[in-house]
């Protein structure tokens, strides 16, 4: 029992480190984002246009949060919106080239500070990671919290 509480203390402890990184700026002159809203342009770096409900349910954030979300993107010029032609119900997100540009430097910015952690660690270290991040993956991938999540 005391290895599943130091495990989850040591959980929690991550999970907090991780939320306190997410308020930094993307990169030099980038405007700060919320970890969710570097999440979402990452996401819309790859996806290309796609609907708000996609982009919701593809990151399994609440639809209004990431209505909200998208809306703070859309303020700072790095998404734009539109009504789908297709459904008028719909509205299409699509990364803007500064949200590109952003996006891009958000990213590399992650990998950079991903390499220097791992670069960090032992080969056994990143071994014994790697294996319990797949477990988590896995686990969390089944798993279905309330969509406020991210």
């Amino acid at each position: 029992m005391a290895e599943i509480d130091s495990l989850e203390a040591l959980l929690a402890r991550v999970m907090r480190l991780v939320a306190t990184q997410g308020d930094e700026p993307a990169g030099d002159g980038a405007a700060a984002m919320t970890l969710t809203e570097g999440v979402v342009l990452v996401e819309l770096l790859g996806a290309g246009e796609v609907t708000q409900a996609q982009l919701s349910a593809r990151l399994r954030v609440d639809k209004s949060r990431m209505s909200r979300v998208c809306s703070s993107l859309e303020r700072k010029g790095l998404v734009a919106r539109e009504r789908d032609e297709r459904n008028r119900r719909n509205l299409v997100v699509r990364i803007t080239g500064e949200g590109t540009t952003a996006a891009k430097r958000l990213r590399e910015t992650w990998r950079e500070r991903h390499e220097r952690m791992l670069g960090a660690m032992t080969a056994e270290e990143r071994q014994g990671l790697m294996l319990g991040l797949r477990a988590l993956a896995r686990e969390l991938d089944g798993f279905h919290p309330p969509q406020e999540a991210i």
